[in-house]
């Protein structure tokens, strides 16, 4: 599909659900993820696994627009690919990646510029066709320069095996996403995912998540010199009221007493 807006759009927080190729015809975007922090300039590429939690920025060309062509995999095409290719687990730089960066050869380009057309063809409709195009494009992205490793990302995407609760958990609580999100980024369906949370954590994700959120506040206000509103935020909630309200609920104070108490030279920030 194609993609194109002239707005920026900024904290554009996404679960990605498919395995997906992105192209940037025109303009920037930011991806953070938890690989860290990607830019990515008109002309280059990047590969995500399904699963991932991602926050980015897209920036339209000054005047112009963002613009952008996107891939979709879906398991089992993914699964025959690095089947056929006999791909085999190394230690490669890609392993345990969620983002891998494309390096865009003259062969990728000359492969783009020709389906740019198929989206105002009938071609472009019939999927076994499509299936055929995205399979040649993959061996395109396996056999350029600069993507060695992307064969191993593959590999690491279709093995991609059930993410531990605890480790999701961790890396995500203070994140703004849905419990339906939280258990497609650990690899299961919404009800296994409650199930096995309440064995593991003897509690319900909304209880952990609310009072893991407060005990990381607690911790900034003790530790860290941001103030309430950057705290508010770090900590999974947009609204300064609602966040102060359950901080008092849980410490008997609200998050600027706790920090006075704690620390006097503190307690303006």
């Amino acid at each position: 599909m194609q993609y194109r807006s002239e707005k920026s759009e900024i904290r554009h927080e996404t679960c990605v659900s498919q395995h997906s190729l992105v192209f940037i015809v025109e303009g920037t975007k930011y991806i953070h993820s938890a690989d860290g922090d990607i830019v990515l300039e008109k002309g280059e590429a990047f590969f995500c696994c399904k699963g991932i939690h991602l926050m980015s920025e897209m920036i339209p060309e000054q005047g112009g627009s963002f613009d952008t062509v996107l891939f979709f995999f879906d398991d089992r095409m993914l699964s025959g690919f690095v089947d056929y290719l006999a791909a085999e687990e190394s230690s490669g730089k890609a392993a345990g990646k969620a983002v891998f960066r494309i390096n865009v050869s003259e062969q990728i380009k000359i492969f783009l510029s020709s389906m740019m057309p198929l989206f105002e063809s009938s071609l472009g409709e019939e999927d076994e066709f499509l299936r055929l195009k995205i399979r040649e494009l993959l061996h395109y992205l396996c056999s350029s320069a600069g993507n060695e490793d992307f064969l191993n990302f593959l590999l690491d995407c279709r093995n991609g095996l059930k993410t531990d609760l605890s480790a999701i958990m961790e890396q995500y609580f203070n994140k703004n996403i849905s419990l339906g999100d939280m258990a497609e980024l650990s690899g299961r369906s919404l009800s296994t995912f409650k199930r096995e949370f309440s064995r593991t954590f003897n509690t319900t994700p909304a209880k952990w998540i609310r009072e893991r959120r407060l005990s990381w506040a607690a911790q900034l206000l003790r530790n860290s010199n941001k103030n309430i509103t950057e705290i508010t935020y770090d900590s999974g909630y947009d609204s300064l009221s609602h966040f102060s309200s359950l901080f008092r609920k849980q410490y008997g104070m609200t998050p600027r007493e706790y920090r006075a108490e704690l620390n006097p030279l503190k307690s303006e920030l």
